[in-house]
Protein backbone atom coordinates (compact mmCIF):
# COMPACT_ATOMS: atom_id res chain seq x y z
CA UNK A 1 0.00 0.00 0.00
CA UNK A 2 1.26 3.47 -0.91
CA UNK A 3 1.90 5.62 2.14
CA UNK A 4 2.95 9.19 2.77
CA UNK A 5 6.58 8.18 3.28
CA UNK A 6 6.79 5.55 0.51
CA UNK A 7 8.60 7.71 -2.03
CA UNK A 8 10.92 9.13 0.61
CA UNK A 9 11.83 5.55 1.56
CA UNK A 10 12.41 4.64 -2.10
CA UNK A 11 14.79 7.59 -2.51
CA UNK A 12 16.69 6.70 0.67
CA UNK A 13 17.04 3.05 -0.38
CA UNK A 14 17.90 3.54 -4.07
CA UNK A 15 19.70 6.87 -4.45
CA UNK A 16 23.31 7.19 -3.35
CA UNK A 17 23.51 9.34 -0.24
CA UNK A 18 26.16 11.48 -1.92
CA UNK A 19 23.64 12.46 -4.60
CA UNK A 20 21.53 15.32 -3.35
CA UNK A 21 18.91 16.25 -5.99
CA UNK A 22 18.74 19.97 -6.70
CA UNK A 23 15.13 19.76 -7.98
CA UNK A 24 12.35 17.23 -8.31
CA UNK A 25 10.88 17.14 -11.83
CA UNK A 26 7.52 15.34 -12.13
CA UNK A 27 6.22 14.05 -15.48
CA UNK A 28 2.58 15.00 -14.94
CA UNK A 29 -0.09 13.68 -17.31
CA UNK A 30 -2.96 14.23 -14.88
CA UNK A 31 -3.75 10.51 -14.77
CA UNK A 32 -4.06 8.43 -11.62
CA UNK A 33 -0.40 7.41 -11.34
CA UNK A 34 1.18 10.85 -11.87
CA UNK A 35 -1.48 12.48 -9.68
CA UNK A 36 -0.62 10.15 -6.79
CA UNK A 37 3.08 10.72 -7.43
CA UNK A 38 2.79 14.50 -7.44
CA UNK A 39 0.68 14.54 -4.27
CA UNK A 40 3.17 12.32 -2.45
CA UNK A 41 6.18 14.38 -3.59
CA UNK A 42 4.61 17.67 -2.52
CA UNK A 43 4.46 16.41 1.04
CA UNK A 44 8.01 15.13 1.27
CA UNK A 45 9.70 16.33 4.43
CA UNK A 46 12.78 17.18 2.36
CA UNK A 47 11.83 20.56 0.88
CA UNK A 48 13.28 21.11 -2.57
CA UNK A 49 11.97 22.88 -5.67
CA UNK A 50 9.31 20.83 -7.43
CA UNK A 51 8.51 21.33 -11.10
CA UNK A 52 5.76 19.59 -13.05
CA UNK A 53 5.98 19.05 -16.80
CA UNK A 54 2.90 18.24 -18.84
CA UNK A 55 3.40 16.98 -22.40
CA UNK A 56 0.38 17.55 -24.62
CA UNK A 57 0.46 14.95 -27.41
CA UNK A 58 -2.34 16.76 -29.27
CA UNK A 59 -3.96 13.53 -30.46
CA UNK A 60 -7.16 13.54 -28.37
CA UNK A 61 -10.17 15.80 -28.56
CA UNK A 62 -9.65 16.29 -24.80
CA UNK A 63 -5.97 17.30 -25.05
CA UNK A 64 -6.56 20.97 -24.34
CA UNK A 65 -8.93 20.19 -21.48
CA UNK A 66 -6.33 17.90 -19.89
CA UNK A 67 -3.63 20.52 -20.33
CA UNK A 68 -5.73 23.10 -18.50
CA UNK A 69 -6.56 20.60 -15.78
CA UNK A 70 -2.87 19.91 -15.13
CA UNK A 71 -2.07 23.61 -15.01
CA UNK A 72 -4.81 24.17 -12.42
CA UNK A 73 -3.75 21.13 -10.38
CA UNK A 74 -0.13 22.31 -10.23
CA UNK A 75 -1.25 25.80 -9.21
CA UNK A 76 -3.34 24.22 -6.46
CA UNK A 77 -0.16 22.73 -5.02
CA UNK A 78 1.69 26.00 -5.50
CA UNK A 79 4.29 24.51 -7.81
CA UNK A 80 5.58 25.63 -11.20
CA UNK A 81 4.40 23.75 -14.29
CA UNK A 82 5.65 23.80 -17.87
CA UNK A 83 3.60 22.61 -20.83
CA UNK A 84 5.13 21.18 -23.99
CA UNK A 85 3.06 20.45 -27.08
CA UNK A 86 4.42 17.81 -29.43
CA UNK A 87 3.37 16.54 -32.84
CA UNK A 88 2.87 12.79 -33.12
CA UNK A 89 3.45 10.84 -36.32
CA UNK A 90 0.61 8.33 -36.26
CA UNK A 91 2.31 6.37 -39.06
CA UNK A 92 5.66 6.03 -37.30
CA UNK A 93 7.26 2.65 -38.16
CA UNK A 94 8.04 2.23 -34.44
CA UNK A 95 4.34 2.37 -33.53
CA UNK A 96 2.36 5.18 -31.99
CA UNK A 97 3.15 4.21 -28.37
CA UNK A 98 6.91 4.33 -29.01
CA UNK A 99 6.52 7.56 -30.98
CA UNK A 100 4.63 9.20 -28.11
CA UNK A 101 7.18 8.00 -25.55
CA UNK A 102 10.12 9.30 -27.58
CA UNK A 103 8.47 12.68 -28.14
CA UNK A 104 7.49 12.89 -24.48
CA UNK A 105 10.97 12.26 -23.14
CA UNK A 106 12.42 14.53 -25.81
CA UNK A 107 10.17 17.34 -24.59
CA UNK A 108 10.99 16.70 -20.93
CA UNK A 109 14.71 16.66 -21.68
CA UNK A 110 14.61 20.38 -22.49
CA UNK A 111 13.99 21.17 -18.83
CA UNK A 112 16.52 18.81 -17.30
CA UNK A 113 19.55 20.25 -15.53
CA UNK A 114 22.50 18.41 -14.04
CA UNK A 115 21.63 17.28 -10.52
CA UNK A 116 17.88 17.06 -11.12
CA UNK A 117 15.74 14.10 -10.14
CA UNK A 118 13.08 13.27 -12.74
CA UNK A 119 10.22 11.02 -11.62
CA UNK A 120 7.54 9.19 -13.57
CA UNK A 121 4.50 7.36 -12.22
CA UNK A 122 5.04 3.89 -13.69
CA UNK A 123 3.59 1.21 -11.42
CA UNK A 124 3.59 -2.58 -11.08
CA UNK A 125 0.78 -3.09 -13.60
CA UNK A 126 2.78 -1.11 -16.17
CA UNK A 127 5.73 -3.39 -15.43
CA UNK A 128 3.64 -6.51 -16.06
CA UNK A 129 2.39 -5.13 -19.38
CA UNK A 130 5.92 -4.19 -20.44
CA UNK A 131 7.26 -7.66 -19.59
CA UNK A 132 4.54 -9.39 -21.63
CA UNK A 133 5.14 -7.06 -24.58
CA UNK A 134 8.88 -7.80 -24.39
CA UNK A 135 8.22 -11.55 -24.34
CA UNK A 136 5.91 -11.33 -27.35
CA UNK A 137 8.58 -9.36 -29.24
CA UNK A 138 11.32 -11.83 -28.35
CA UNK A 139 13.40 -9.32 -26.39
CA UNK A 140 16.78 -9.97 -24.79
CA UNK A 141 17.34 -10.12 -21.02
CA UNK A 142 17.69 -6.35 -21.05
CA UNK A 143 14.18 -6.08 -22.52
CA UNK A 144 12.83 -8.66 -20.08
CA UNK A 145 14.12 -6.55 -17.19
CA UNK A 146 11.30 -4.17 -18.05
CA UNK A 147 11.02 -0.62 -16.75
CA UNK A 148 14.13 0.30 -14.76
CA UNK A 149 13.53 1.73 -11.26
CA UNK A 150 16.50 4.09 -11.61
CA UNK A 151 18.45 5.33 -14.64
CA UNK A 152 20.74 8.14 -15.68
CA UNK A 153 18.97 10.73 -17.81
CA UNK A 154 21.14 13.44 -19.42
CA UNK A 155 22.97 14.41 -16.25
CA UNK A 156 19.95 13.79 -14.02
CA UNK A 157 18.50 10.71 -12.33
CA UNK A 158 15.28 9.18 -13.65
CA UNK A 159 13.35 7.46 -10.85
CA UNK A 160 10.21 5.31 -10.95
CA UNK A 161 9.35 5.14 -7.25
CA UNK A 162 5.89 3.58 -7.74
CA UNK A 163 7.03 0.39 -9.51
CA UNK A 164 6.46 -1.67 -6.39
CA UNK A 165 2.81 -0.59 -6.13
CA UNK A 166 -0.19 -1.77 -8.13
CA UNK A 167 -2.77 0.43 -9.78
CA UNK A 168 -5.19 -0.63 -7.02
CA UNK A 169 -2.70 0.65 -4.43
CA UNK A 170 -2.54 4.00 -6.19
CA UNK A 171 -6.31 4.23 -6.52
CA UNK A 172 -6.77 3.53 -2.82
CA UNK A 173 -4.20 6.20 -1.97
CA UNK A 174 -5.91 8.70 -4.26
CA UNK A 175 -9.34 8.01 -2.75
CA UNK A 176 -8.02 8.30 0.80
CA UNK A 177 -6.53 11.70 -0.06
CA UNK A 178 -9.55 12.93 -2.06
CA UNK A 179 -7.51 13.23 -5.26
CA UNK A 180 -9.01 13.74 -8.68
CA UNK A 181 -7.47 12.51 -11.91
CA UNK A 182 -8.00 12.23 -15.65
CA UNK A 183 -9.36 9.06 -17.27
CA UNK A 184 -8.18 8.75 -20.86
CA UNK A 185 -10.90 6.98 -22.93
CA UNK A 186 -8.26 5.79 -25.42
CA UNK A 187 -7.06 3.38 -22.71
CA UNK A 188 -10.08 1.24 -23.61
CA UNK A 189 -8.94 0.88 -27.23
CA UNK A 190 -7.84 -2.76 -27.41
CA UNK A 191 -6.41 -2.33 -30.89
CA UNK A 192 -3.37 -0.96 -29.02
CA UNK A 193 -1.24 -3.87 -27.78
CA UNK A 194 -0.67 -2.52 -24.28
CA UNK A 195 -4.39 -1.84 -23.79
CA UNK A 196 -5.23 -5.34 -25.02
CA UNK A 197 -2.92 -6.83 -22.39
CA UNK A 198 -4.21 -4.48 -19.67
CA UNK A 199 -7.93 -4.89 -20.37
CA UNK A 200 -8.16 -8.47 -21.61
CA UNK A 201 -5.15 -10.72 -20.93
CA UNK A 202 -3.91 -9.59 -17.50
CA UNK A 203 -7.35 -9.73 -15.79
CA UNK A 204 -7.74 -13.32 -16.98
CA UNK A 205 -4.28 -14.24 -15.76
CA UNK A 206 -5.06 -12.61 -12.43
CA UNK A 207 -8.26 -14.66 -12.11
CA UNK A 208 -6.25 -17.85 -12.67
CA UNK A 209 -3.12 -16.92 -10.66
CA UNK A 210 -3.58 -14.48 -7.80
CA UNK A 211 -1.06 -11.61 -7.59
CA UNK A 212 0.33 -12.42 -11.03
CA UNK A 213 1.65 -8.86 -11.23
CA UNK A 214 3.94 -9.54 -8.25
CA UNK A 215 5.29 -12.64 -9.98
CA UNK A 216 5.95 -10.68 -13.15
CA UNK A 217 7.64 -8.00 -11.08
CA UNK A 218 9.94 -10.67 -9.61
CA UNK A 219 10.81 -11.87 -13.12
CA UNK A 220 11.82 -8.36 -14.18
CA UNK A 221 13.99 -7.97 -11.06
CA UNK A 222 15.78 -11.25 -11.79
CA UNK A 223 16.21 -10.29 -15.45
CA UNK A 224 17.61 -6.93 -14.36
CA UNK A 225 20.15 -8.69 -12.12
CA UNK A 226 21.12 -10.95 -15.03
CA UNK A 227 21.40 -7.96 -17.38
CA UNK A 228 23.62 -6.13 -14.91
CA UNK A 229 25.89 -9.19 -14.60
CA UNK A 230 26.16 -9.31 -18.39
CA UNK A 231 27.06 -5.62 -18.44
CA UNK A 232 29.71 -6.18 -15.77
CA UNK A 233 31.25 -8.97 -17.83
CA UNK A 234 31.12 -6.84 -20.99
CA UNK A 235 32.91 -4.01 -19.16
CA UNK A 236 35.72 -6.41 -18.20
CA UNK A 237 36.04 -7.67 -21.79
CA UNK A 238 35.94 -4.16 -23.20
CA UNK A 239 38.60 -2.87 -20.81
CA UNK A 240 40.79 -5.83 -21.79
CA UNK A 241 40.32 -5.52 -25.56
CA UNK A 242 39.98 -1.79 -26.23
CA UNK A 243 37.18 0.78 -26.15
CA UNK A 244 33.85 1.50 -27.81
CA UNK A 245 35.63 2.72 -30.98
CA UNK A 246 37.94 -0.25 -31.56
CA UNK A 247 38.82 -3.60 -30.01
CA UNK A 248 41.55 -6.19 -30.52
CA UNK A 249 40.33 -8.66 -33.17
CA UNK A 250 42.31 -11.71 -32.03
CA UNK A 251 41.22 -11.17 -28.42
CA UNK A 252 37.63 -10.89 -29.55
CA UNK A 253 37.87 -14.17 -31.48
CA UNK A 254 39.12 -15.96 -28.35
CA UNK A 255 35.95 -15.10 -26.41
CA UNK A 256 33.08 -17.58 -26.29
CA UNK A 257 30.17 -17.01 -28.67
CA UNK A 258 28.03 -15.72 -25.81
CA UNK A 259 30.66 -13.25 -24.67
CA UNK A 260 31.19 -11.99 -28.23
CA UNK A 261 27.50 -11.25 -28.62
CA UNK A 262 27.37 -9.77 -25.15
CA UNK A 263 30.32 -7.46 -25.86
CA UNK A 264 28.89 -6.28 -29.19
CA UNK A 265 25.51 -5.53 -27.60
CA UNK A 266 27.22 -3.59 -24.83
CA UNK A 267 29.32 -1.54 -27.27
CA UNK A 268 26.28 -0.67 -29.38
CA UNK A 269 24.32 0.25 -26.26
CA UNK A 270 27.15 2.52 -25.06
CA UNK A 271 27.21 4.19 -28.46
CA UNK A 272 23.43 4.65 -28.48
CA UNK A 273 23.02 2.42 -31.53
CA UNK A 274 19.93 0.29 -32.12
CA UNK A 275 20.55 -3.39 -31.44
CA UNK A 276 20.42 -5.74 -34.45
CA UNK A 277 17.78 -8.45 -34.50
CA UNK A 278 18.74 -11.86 -33.08
CA UNK A 279 19.35 -13.47 -36.48
CA UNK A 280 21.38 -10.44 -37.61
CA UNK A 281 23.55 -10.74 -34.53
CA UNK A 282 24.15 -14.48 -35.05
CA UNK A 283 25.03 -13.97 -38.71
CA UNK A 284 27.18 -10.94 -37.87
CA UNK A 285 29.27 -12.96 -35.41
CA UNK A 286 29.91 -15.54 -38.15
CA UNK A 287 31.01 -12.88 -40.62
CA UNK A 288 33.35 -11.17 -38.14
CA UNK A 289 34.85 -14.51 -37.07
CA UNK A 290 35.51 -15.38 -40.71
CA UNK A 291 37.15 -12.02 -41.42
CA UNK A 292 39.43 -12.39 -38.40
CA UNK A 293 40.31 -16.01 -39.14
CA UNK A 294 41.13 -15.33 -42.79
CA UNK A 295 42.85 -11.99 -41.99
CA UNK A 296 40.66 -10.13 -44.48
CA UNK A 297 40.31 -6.35 -44.46
CA UNK A 298 36.58 -6.08 -44.95
CA UNK A 299 33.52 -5.09 -42.97
CA UNK A 300 30.13 -6.06 -41.60
CA UNK A 301 27.19 -3.77 -42.32
CA UNK A 302 24.46 -3.37 -39.72
CA UNK A 303 21.73 -0.72 -39.51
CA UNK A 304 23.39 2.57 -38.48
CA UNK A 305 26.88 1.10 -37.97
CA UNK A 306 29.63 -0.77 -39.84
CA UNK A 307 32.23 -2.95 -38.13
CA UNK A 308 35.56 -3.02 -40.00
CA UNK A 309 38.30 -5.58 -39.60
CA UNK A 310 41.55 -3.73 -40.26
CA UNK A 311 45.08 -3.84 -38.88
CA UNK A 312 44.18 -6.66 -36.44
CA UNK A 313 41.41 -4.60 -34.88
CA UNK A 314 37.64 -4.28 -35.15
CA UNK A 315 36.55 -0.67 -35.70
CA UNK A 316 33.02 0.56 -35.00
CA UNK A 317 32.12 3.20 -37.57
CA UNK A 318 28.73 4.91 -37.50
CA UNK A 319 27.25 5.51 -40.89
CA UNK A 320 27.45 9.24 -41.58
CA UNK A 321 25.67 11.30 -44.16
CA UNK A 322 26.97 10.57 -47.63
CA UNK A 323 29.31 13.05 -49.27
CA UNK A 324 27.92 14.56 -52.43
CA UNK A 325 30.73 13.74 -54.85
CA UNK A 326 28.83 15.20 -57.82
CA UNK A 327 28.47 18.67 -56.33
CA UNK A 328 30.99 21.06 -57.86
CA UNK A 329 32.86 22.96 -55.16
CA UNK A 330 35.76 25.40 -55.39
CA UNK A 331 37.99 26.65 -52.62
CA UNK A 332 39.65 30.07 -52.67
CA UNK A 333 42.34 31.52 -50.40
CA UNK A 334 41.25 32.64 -46.93
CA UNK A 335 37.74 31.26 -47.38
CA UNK A 336 36.58 28.52 -45.01
CA UNK A 337 34.94 25.56 -46.70
CA UNK A 338 32.85 23.22 -44.54
CA UNK A 339 32.93 19.65 -45.83
CA UNK A 340 30.01 17.22 -45.96
CA UNK A 341 29.84 14.12 -43.79
CA UNK A 342 31.37 15.68 -40.64
CA UNK A 343 34.75 15.78 -42.35
CA UNK A 344 35.81 19.12 -40.92
CA UNK A 345 36.76 22.42 -42.58
CA UNK A 346 39.30 23.48 -45.21
CA UNK A 347 41.11 26.77 -45.65
CA UNK A 348 43.93 27.87 -47.99
CA UNK A 349 46.19 30.09 -45.91
CA UNK A 350 49.44 31.87 -46.93
CA UNK A 351 52.41 30.64 -44.92
CA UNK A 352 56.21 30.73 -44.92
CA UNK A 353 56.22 27.00 -45.36
CA UNK A 354 53.25 27.00 -47.70
CA UNK A 355 53.77 24.77 -50.70
CA UNK A 356 50.83 25.25 -53.08
CA UNK A 357 51.51 27.69 -55.89
CA UNK A 358 49.80 31.07 -55.26
CA UNK A 359 49.06 31.48 -58.96
CA UNK A 360 46.71 28.51 -59.12
CA UNK A 361 45.38 28.89 -55.56
CA UNK A 362 44.07 32.38 -56.32
CA UNK A 363 42.17 31.03 -59.32
CA UNK A 364 40.37 28.57 -57.09
CA UNK A 365 40.86 24.82 -56.75
CA UNK A 366 38.21 22.19 -57.33
CA UNK A 367 37.36 20.04 -54.30
CA UNK A 368 36.63 16.47 -55.34
CA UNK A 369 36.83 12.96 -53.94
CA UNK A 370 38.43 9.71 -54.93
CA UNK A 371 36.92 7.74 -57.78
CA UNK A 372 39.76 5.24 -58.28
CA UNK A 373 42.99 5.18 -60.28
CA UNK A 374 44.23 8.65 -59.19
CA UNK A 375 47.99 9.24 -59.16
CA UNK A 376 50.20 11.96 -57.69
CA UNK A 377 53.93 12.67 -57.56
CA UNK A 378 54.33 14.09 -54.06
CA UNK A 379 57.05 16.57 -53.12
CA UNK A 380 60.31 14.73 -52.52
CA UNK A 381 59.33 11.54 -54.35
CA UNK A 382 61.03 10.25 -57.48
CA UNK A 383 57.97 8.73 -59.06
CA UNK A 384 54.22 9.08 -59.28
CA UNK A 385 52.22 6.88 -56.92
CA UNK A 386 48.69 5.60 -56.96
CA UNK A 387 46.60 7.04 -54.14
CA UNK A 388 45.67 3.48 -53.21
CA UNK A 389 49.33 2.71 -52.45
CA UNK A 390 49.91 5.98 -50.59
CA UNK A 391 46.87 5.38 -48.43
CA UNK A 392 48.06 1.86 -47.63
CA UNK A 393 51.54 3.15 -46.83
CA UNK A 394 50.18 5.74 -44.40
CA UNK A 395 47.62 3.24 -43.03
CA UNK A 396 44.66 5.47 -43.80
CA UNK A 397 41.50 3.71 -42.66
CA UNK A 398 39.77 2.09 -45.68
CA UNK A 399 36.40 3.65 -44.75
CA UNK A 400 37.95 7.14 -44.74
CA UNK A 401 39.79 6.97 -48.08
CA UNK A 402 36.81 7.98 -50.18
CA UNK A 403 36.07 10.92 -47.84
CA UNK A 404 39.46 12.63 -47.99
CA UNK A 405 39.18 15.84 -50.06
CA UNK A 406 41.25 16.05 -53.23
CA UNK A 407 42.13 19.51 -54.58
CA UNK A 408 42.52 19.76 -58.35
CA UNK A 409 43.49 22.39 -60.90
CA UNK A 410 42.20 21.78 -64.42
CA UNK A 411 41.57 18.13 -63.52
CA UNK A 412 45.13 17.61 -62.26
CA UNK A 413 45.68 16.56 -58.68
CA UNK A 414 47.21 19.38 -56.61
CA UNK A 415 47.01 17.86 -53.13
CA UNK A 416 45.41 15.04 -51.16
CA UNK A 417 43.91 16.64 -48.07
CA UNK A 418 46.82 17.98 -46.06
CA UNK A 419 48.76 14.74 -46.61
CA UNK A 420 50.57 15.18 -49.95
CA UNK A 421 51.12 18.02 -52.43
CA UNK A 422 51.97 17.41 -56.09
CA UNK A 423 55.51 18.50 -56.92
CA UNK A 424 54.26 20.08 -60.16
CA UNK A 425 52.21 22.64 -58.23
CA UNK A 426 54.69 23.16 -55.42
CA UNK A 427 56.05 26.62 -54.67
CA UNK A 428 57.83 28.01 -51.62
CA UNK A 429 56.00 30.70 -49.64
CA UNK A 430 52.75 29.64 -51.24
CA UNK A 431 49.57 28.41 -49.58
CA UNK A 432 49.08 25.68 -47.01
CA UNK A 433 45.87 23.69 -46.83
CA UNK A 434 44.59 23.89 -43.27
CA UNK A 435 42.27 21.01 -42.43
CA UNK A 436 40.59 21.78 -39.10
CA UNK A 437 38.22 19.56 -37.13
CA UNK A 438 39.58 16.66 -39.13
CA UNK A 439 38.30 13.27 -37.97
CA UNK A 440 40.62 10.40 -37.10
CA UNK A 441 41.79 9.00 -40.45
CA UNK A 442 44.62 6.63 -39.42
Amino acid sequence: MLKQDSIANFINENVDQSYSPSRYIIAFSGGLDSSALLHNIVYLKEKKPIIAIHVNHQISEYSEKWENYCIDAAKGYGIEIFVERVTIDRNSPDGIECEMRNKRYGAIRKYIQKGDCLMTGHHRDDQAETLLLSMVRGSSEDGLSGIKPIQNFYGALLLRPLLNFSRKDLQLYAEQNDLKWIEDPSNQDNSIDRNFLRNDILPRLENRWMSIDKRFFKVTRLALESSERSNDLAKIDLNTLGDIDRIDADGFSMLSQNRRRNLLRYILKRRGIEQPKFNQMMEGIKILSSLIKNKKNNHLEWPSIDIYHYDKKLFFVEQSKCINIKKKIKIFPDKILELDGNMGKLKLSPANKGNISPEIAKLGLDVTYRKGGEKIKPIGRKYSHKLKNLFQEKKIYPWMRGKIPLLKYRNELVCVGNLWVAEKFHKQNGYSLIWSEKPDIN
